[in-house]
């Protein structure tokens, strides 16, 4: 775990109870790992703008878990009477799986912490501004 349940609680919030803490917060180690793998191991070395990033998307997972584990908490977005037909108003886009919806969520929640460090970087071999640079974050 690259966050602990302390830091969690001193420095961000209180909203994932402790004992739902590690499976969440795993979770958003494995999204962060996937939005900034090509920029190399953004967990190699400690910094306290990738345990809010982390912290930030563990919230969002565990909102994701509490809202789909909830029956009922879905509006309706059309129904139909004739053949009684009921379509839920949900997060994600027509067509979008739940997991995609769930990554795009983490990456909004993410960005605010991440995108001045360089790890959201899509370009290989970056540029000249950032030539040499250190991904890792000393």
């Amino acid at each position: 775990m690259y966050v602990s349940y302390e830091f969690y609680t001193e420095t961000f919030g209180t909203l994932i109870p402790e004992k739902d803490f590690p499976r969440v917060e795993a979770e958003a180690e494995a999204v962060i790992s996937y939005l900034t793998y090509v920029n190399g191991d953004i967990f190699a070395k400690e910094d306290s703008r990738v345990k809010l990033a982390v912290c930030a998307a563990a919230e969002v997972v565990y909102n994701s878990k509490q809202s789909n584990g909830a029956s009922g908490s879905a509006g309706v977005k059309s129904e139909s009477n004739d053949g009684y037909s009921v379509t839920y108003v949900t997060e994600a886009q027509d067509g979008q799986t739940a997991e995609a919806a769930l990554r795009k969520k983490i990456a909004e929640a993410v960005r605010l912490y991440l995108l001045p460090t360089g790890w959201l970087s899509r370009k290989v071999g970056c540029c000249h501004v950032c030539a040499g640079y250190d991904h890792s974050l000393q």
